[in-house]
């Protein structure tokens, strides 16, 4: 607390001020309403000496360490629990409580005023949250970059002040969001880079009527444009301008290949052990392509007994399908060699 003492006069000359409650020889008692105009001038950017001039103190009388004492007691307790955290929650000028009850009318002025101070300070809670609901809905899933922009919108709309607080709202950095600020003319250079970038990138994407990857495209710049950037750049700049190269489709007969297994191998049981000593036993298939005429093929598939060497069954066909094989089976089977 500031040692300065009040004379008479100045006391006088304080108690006038409609923003005092109480004034003694050291010690003057400000009004909550004050109180809450402090704060808010103060979050505008004014100063201490400022606000407390226009509100009709002499800052000489009361001397800078006081005023700057209220500053930082208003400000930590403002911080602390918002605006409630503003009102005077000590008791009545510290005196003896008087035992005499209360009259009906002083009941309900006492009442009536309590009412009102609420009524006040849920208003200027309102209006607080309404920025820091905006503030905290627009910073949602945002990179830091564009949280440190969305901070410096608000803070340029007049919360100097609450910079820190904003910071701290949207969980980044207090000197990351400063040094954002002090790298704008880096991120003027980066963008304008990008921009002529990108417009060489979507020439190349579509080069000769198709959309092509980025491999395609750095190869395109190289050869059409003679200029070269690194795979990483041309995709950033792809994701940036929205440049998306279709995939092409799966080849239907495949996935059906695959999922029929089709193609599958099985367990190896003969071990090319091919003489088993029991006919019928271990038989062997195979199809033979024979080209005859003028660039024309036959298939031949045969069923061979692996232990006798006997040929079981043979079949000829100008195309290679399945019934090939099929046909080929059915043929051993008549001949009843099984």
């Amino acid at each position: 607390m500031s040692k300065k003492h009040f004379n008479p006069s100045e006391r006088e000359q304080l108690s006038a001020n409609p923003y005092v409650l109480r004034v003694s020889e050291k010690s003057i008692t400000y009004a909550d309403e004050f109180k809450r105009l402090f704060i808010d001038q103060y979050l505008l950017g004014r100063t201490p000496r400022e606000i407390f001039e226009a509100n009709g103190f002499d800052v000489e009388m009361l001397g800078m360490k006081r005023v700057e004492q209220c500053a930082d007691r208003w400000k930590k307790a403002y911080e602390k629990d918002g605006i409630i955290g503003l009102a005077d929650s000590r008791k009545e000028a510290a005196l003896r409580p008087s035992k005499r009850p209360l009259s009906k009318e002083e009941i309900i002025a006492k009442q009536e005023a309590k009412i009102r101070l609420l009524e006040e300070q849920l208003a200027y809670v309102k209006k607080l949250d309404k920025n820091e609901r905006r503030l905290l809905a627009n910073g949602k899933d945002l990179n830091p970059s564009e949280c440190f922009e969305l901070i410096r919108h608000v803070v340029k709309n007049g919360r100097e002040r609450m910079t820190r607080y904003f910071c701290d709202l949207l969980g980044v950095s207090r000197s990351g969001y400063y040094n954002y600020l002090r790298s704008a003319d880096k991120r003027l250079a980066r963008k304008q880079a990008d921009e002529k970038a990108g417009d060489l990138i979507k020439k190349a994407f579509h080069k000769r009527g198709f959309k092509k990857g980025s491999r395609s495209i750095k190869m395109t710049l190289e050869q059409e444009y003679h200029t070269v950037y690194n795979l990483k750049r041309i995709r950033r700049l792809m994701r940036k301008f929205n440049l998306v190269c279709p995939h092409r489709r799966a080849n239907p007969y495949r996935r059906m290949a695959k999922a029929t297994q089709e193609h599958r191998t099985l367990e190896n049981m003969l071990q090319r052990d091919f003489k088993k000593g029991i006919p019928g036993l271990a038989l062997l298939t195979d199809i033979t392509y024979l080209p005859y005429g003028n660039s024309q093929m036959a298939y031949f598939s045969t069923i061979l007994d692996a232990s006798t060497g006997e040929l079981l069954a043979q079949n000829l066909s100008p195309t290679l399908h399945l019934p090939l094989a099929t046909e080929t089976v059915e043929l051993a089977n008549e001949t009843e060699a099984f």
